[in-house]
């Protein structure tokens, strides 16, 4: 049976990109190596027998590659290294909350805890809902192996970050709250938009400057808040966007994106327990045509 490159591509590629990136947390590197297999692959598709666990072992195998060599960059990363937000719709309506849930941002800042296999593990069971038999054949372990990693794995993730999900809407609105408080210097706003044990992660990479070391502590979050909104952002404009399936910023100056604000929130009590500031131009990719705005 002849295998058409045209229609496996069309089927897959969006599906290996999005593996690649949960894998990998940056869009460019998912985009490369997805492309790169697919042009490995071009002749050969018609000598594939199950074409899409052969190139989704494919991905993984690439992906385990360079993460192997990604955490001895990050070690040396200046600062904290935050993943790439993504503006790409890869949460479907009909899939569960956990399975949204587990392609979130906090749920890809978690994964930065763990070892490559842990995370190739993880990230198959907690967003794809792979079985472990499936998950053996693409990581070529035993059924028994991928079950004591993955439970090794969710031992170093903490439980309570994950909770039943802030409606969309609550979210947008603490969101537009914060923004307004930020730009305001309203420190009394942020205090209240915040839990008392908020943290405040930046990434600059270096090349822009930016708080080295995360911030912990609503008082101390809510000082450097208001001093860098003086510094910088008060007369930057801001555009509400979805970001991996939830609302976020893209802060703008001139129409050129300098800013990417993504915030995590506390369900229990309607507040702001993480913020992220992506500010590493390197990470800061958008494609307007693409982003999916809130208003």
């Amino acid at each position: 049976m002849t295998i058409h490159f045209q229609t496996v591509y069309t089927t897959y590629y969006s599906y290996l990109k999005s593996v690649a990136y949960h894998l990998l947390g940056s869009v460019s590197d998912a985009e490369d190596v997805v492309q790169e297999l697919f042009l490995d692959v071009h002749d050969k598709l018609d000598r594939i027998e199950h074409v899409k666990t052969y190139l989704t072992r494919a991905t993984t195998n690439r992906c385990l590659n360079i993460l192997q060599s990604a955490r001895k960059k990050r070690e040396v990363y200046p600062g904290t290294w935050l993943p790439e937000p993504t503006s790409e719709a890869w949460q479907q309506p009909n899939q569960l909350a956990e399975q949204r849930e587990s392609l979130s941002y906090a749920f890809m800042i978690m994964l930065e805890q763990l070892e490559p296999l842990e995370r190739a593990i993880t990230v198959m069971r907690e967003a794809y809902d792979y079985p472990y038999a499936e998950i053996a054949q693409l990581l070529d372990k035993s059924e028994a192996n991928c079950r004591q990693i993955y439970s090794r794995a969710k031992k170093k993730l903490n439980p309570n970050r994950l909770q039943t999900p802030v409606s969309q809407a609550q979210q947008a609105s603490l969101v537009e709250q914060f923004v307004t408080a930020f730009q305001r210097g309203d420190s009394h706003a942020l205090v209240r938009l915040l839990t008392d044990t908020s943290r405040l992660i930046s990434d600059g990479g270096g090349k822009v400057s930016t708080a080295i070391n995360p911030i912990y502590g609503r008082e101390r979050v809510v000082s450097f808040l208001i001093g860098v909104s003086a510094k910088r952002y008060t007369h930057l404009t801001y555009a509400m966007t979805m970001w991996n399936g939830q609302p976020g910023v893209v802060f703008y100056e001139k129409d050129t994106p300098v800013s990417l604000l993504m915030l995590e929130m506390d369900s229990q009590v309607s507040q702001i327990q993480r913020v992220y500031f992506v500010i590493n131009p390197d990470k800061i990719r958008l494609n307007q045509s693409s982003e999916s705005r809130l208003g």
